[in-house]
């Protein structure tokens, strides 16, 4: 049975031809070779910097929370509750410290920190050890604050 007869099309029937829809879709299937065929040729970040920049991240993360509950556990089944939350709460500021050491990126707009750094309780290097910026540094070069603006990351 027909739908044409009813002001509808009839799903069986060929489609009529379109050169503007099909020249646009053309283009996108070409556009998105071409983008593909770039990310190919592009160098990438190698696998090692991608780790230790961010990919290392949550399984430290993960690696930390595993250590407290070993300490909870133990203690709780040791019958020493009290020294396993002492305990945690010392391997929560070590990892506190380690998190800091490996990640921490300054606030480089904040002018409450003039001069030369200082390590302290909460501060144990001036960049982290596995970001660009402390490589950078280590490197001989200096870091500058980024120009005003949109966060990129607020567009992931």
């Amino acid at each position: 049975m027909s739908l044409a007869g009813f002001g509808g099309t009839d799903p069986g029937a060929p489609a009529a031809p379109n050169p503007e829809a099909d020249e646009a879709f053309e283009g996108r299937v070409y556009r998105v070779a071409e983008e593909k065929q770039r990310a190919r040729d592009a160098p990438d970040l190698p696998w090692r910097t991608w780790w230790f920049h961010s990919g290392s991240k949550w399984y430290l993360g993960l690696a930390f929370l595993v250590v407290d509950v070993w300490i909870l556990d133990g203690s709780y089944d040791a019958g020493y509750l009290a020294f396993g939350l002492v305990g945690c709460l010392a391997a929560l500021y070590a990892e506190f410290l380690l998190y800091r050491y490996l990640y921490y990126v300054p606030d480089l707009g904040d002018e409450r920190r003039p001069g030369r750094f200082r390590p302290s309780w909460t501060r144990p290097a001036q960049y982290g050890r596995w970001t660009p910026e402390g490589e950078a540094v280590r490197a001989g070069g200096t870091v500058v604050a980024a120009e005003p603006g949109p966060d990129p990351k607020e567009f992931l």
